[in-house]
């Protein structure tokens, strides 16, 4: 049997900047899989210039992307069986989890909305034998962390290629299934049916000793919890040949009440933070369920710059906003001296509580609308000034140093 594993992607106005580049993760797990059953399998993605290989007929076909994708892995799918007649295909990924019956349609045989990989075994076992209904459904909850560890050949080939902004060579991570936290506009707590499965740090670590990386991006949600999970994984990668340095995202009211276990993070290598700040204010931030206080955001900052980490700071803007609002989280970015940072526009994620009490509103049903960087919902200002304030504010980061490093050095990637 022959499987290709496809990345599904579409394109946004942040293509042409190309701030990050990194390995499809999902599908490298897949990979393992497949190959332990002896599989014959060929990943296919083409942010890497990676097309189907020629001449080489697949059985099977798996299209994974995320919520912006939505329409084009059906029109994929059904690209695929037309090229490829009698070809089965098979649709996963965070969003098909969360969605699975926007995927019913013409072109896709079955929709794996789980992230067990055992299922996905079971699956492919189950589609060799002729033995799988058609479109059948998983449905199955992760209850425990799985013994796999993703397939590295993909990023071995590619290494050179991957970037985090300047960082280079950026490996994938990932340790803890689901969030633990409630914050009303995120998606992650939907993942896994809203179980969330704390890290194996000490596995985490044995993993990261095992890649010829510069830089390891650990993509969980929320790496560490408590002082528990920091002391668990400061112990886990000292007792490794861990090389590479790291990227993750903490929150920031973590940051600021164990402050004083910044120094050993950084001492292990850990380089940079993704905080989800989301907004300058408390009133907003209420209205978030974001248990974190604005007012401790400046300690925050100040403590990874005494540090030596380096901040990517995330900010969402409410269609709602008007030019007051702007101007404050303008003010906020300057007066702190923020050089990394990105805006969202809070937009209701298809499959979450919020996306049902706001679809009456919604001016748009397209997925690639659903991008974070275009209001689907309408604005209280009129949309040229809105966008003329978003993006305005965006291009700030033209005057520092880190996107330019990063813009000049695309190139070397290539």
């Amino acid at each position: 049997m022959i499987v290709f594993l496809v990345k599904v992607r579409v394109r946004t106005v942040f293509n042409w900047f190309d701030p990050i580049r990194v390995e499809p993760l999902e599908l490298c797990y897949l990979k393992t899989v497949l190959d332990q059953l002896q599989m014959e399998n060929h990943l296919v993605d083409d942010l890497f210039g990676l097309g189907p290989p020629e001449g080489t007929r697949p059985d099977v076909i798996v299209l994974n992307g995320y919520n912006v994708a939505e329409e084009e892995m059906v029109r994929q799918a059904l690209a695929f069986k037309s090229r490829f007649p009698g070809v089965v295909t098979i649709v996963g990924g965070v969003h098909v989890q969360v969605n699975p019956e926007s995927f019913r349609r013409e072109g896709i045989d079955h929709v794996y909305d789980s992230s067990s990989l055992e299922g996905f075994r079971s699956l492919m076992k189950r589609i060799l034998a002729k033995e799988a209904d058609w479109q059948s459904r998983e449905n199955k909850v992760q209850t425990r962390l799985e013994n796999l560890w993703a397939d590295r050949s993909f990023f071995r080939q590619m290494a050179g290629r991957t970037h985090y902004l300047e960082k280079r060579k950026v490996a994938l991570i990932k340790g803890s299934v689901g969030c633990p936290y409630t914050c009303s506009y995120c998606f992650c707590r939907e993942v896994n049916q809203g179980r969330y499965i704390r890290a194996d740090y000490d596995r985490m670590a044995e993993e990261m000793e095992k890649i010829d990386a510069e830089y390891f991006w650990i993509v969980d949600d929320v790496l560490l919890v408590d002082r528990s999970d920091a002391l668990g994984f400061i112990k886990a990668v000292k007792g490794r040949n861990v090389k590479g340095k790291i990227i993750a995202y903490l929150r920031a009211d973590f940051i600021l009440r164990e402050r004083d276990l910044l120094e050993e993070l950084r001492k292990i290598g850990l380089a940079e933070v993704i905080v989800g700040f989301e907004a300058a204010s408390n009133k907003e931030l209420e209205g978030y369920g974001k248990t974190t206080d604005a007012l401790d955001y400046p300690t925050v900052i100040g403590l990874l710059k005494q540090n030596g980490i380096d901040l990517s700071a995330l900010f969402m803007v409410q269609p709602d906003y008007g030019i007051k609002d702007f101007w404050n989280l303008w003010n906020f970015i300057g007066k702190n001296r923020i050089q990394v940072f990105t805006l969202s526009i809070l937009t209701p994620m298809k499959g979450t509580r919020e996306y049902e009490e706001m679809k009456s509103r919604l001016v748009t049903h397209n997925p690639r609308k659903f991008d974070f960087l275009h209001a689907v919902v309408p604005t209280k200002l009129v949309k040229p000034v809105f966008y003329a304030l978003f993006y305005g504010i965006q291009l700030r980061m033209l005057g520092t140093g880190r996107l330019w490093r990063a813009v000049l050095r695309k190139g070397d990637s290539e």
